[in-house]
């Protein structure tokens, strides 16, 4: 997956800080060699819980056919996506989506499937937009459709929600009970929805059935990380 992203990112190295070290460095796409070594990459594989349950029962437990995630959602990974995410950084697109495009180009060829039709944005609710000023989600999904030749649409509305960062996962899926509505029907068969990150795939189910319920589809979620499940103690 290195070499991919090499081939994706195609720039020049600059002279920078880094954005995680925060020490002066040459730069590709915003990070020193040593970091980007360091990185927590995921294998090629569907993430975590999904592929847990998969495995155990044999059936799909999930909408959705696989979670794909480029890194794990531990440091320093939390804190290069909450700048993106909530300190107005939203240049960091151009580190983040050459990661995730490798990962899927890596997952995809292993699992002999075919790319999506399109890429489905994650709605971001209007409250959350004018704060923001933009939507991480769509900025990704954007740069990643460009990387990887593939449309973006956005069929989707998202109804007032509470801050999901802070909840369990049962709290998540009650609060994302009927928060998204499809206000036009798919026209492709083949989908991807893309997200920064997934936690406990409560908001790509939701947005899964969401779309399925306006016509039968195959629905796989992206993000650049994917949050560990807690090992108990």
């Amino acid at each position: 997956m290195v070499k991919l992203w090499r081939v994706l990112c195609k720039k020049l190295p600059t002279v920078g800080v880094c954005w995680l070290c925060e020490l002066p460095a040459e730069l590709s796409f915003g990070i020193c060699e040593h970091c980007f070594a360091d990185l927590p990459r995921l294998p090629p594989r569907c993430c975590g819980d999904l592929q847990a349950q998969l495995q155990q029962e044999h059936k799909a437990a999930s909408p959705c056919r696989l979670w794909c995630a480029a890194l794990s959602y531990e440091a320093p990974v939390t804190r290069w996506l909450q700048q993106y995410k909530y300190s107005h950084q939203p240049a960091l697109v151009n580190s983040f989506a050459p990661l995730l495009a490798a990962q899927v180009v890596s997952l995809y060829r292993q699992e002999k499937i075919f790319l999506p039709d399109a890429l489905v944005v994650v709605p971001l609710g209007t409250r959350r937009w004018f704060k923001r000023g933009y939507n991480q989600a769509a900025l990704l999904a954007e740069e990643v459709g460009r990387l990887l030749g593939i449309p973006v649409i956005y069929p989707l509305r998202r109804g007032a929600t509470k801050a999901s960062h802070a909840l369990g996962k049962a709290e998540r899926q009650a609060n994302l009970a009927g928060a998204f509505r499809c206000l036009q029907r798919p026209a492709y068969s083949r989908l991807a929805i893309v997200d920064d990150v997934i936690t406990s795939g409560a908001t790509v189910n939701a947005i899964a059935m969401a779309l399925q319920q306006q016509r039968p589809c195959l629905v796989d979620a992206w993000a650049v990380a994917y949050t560990p499940k807690k090992e108990p103690v």
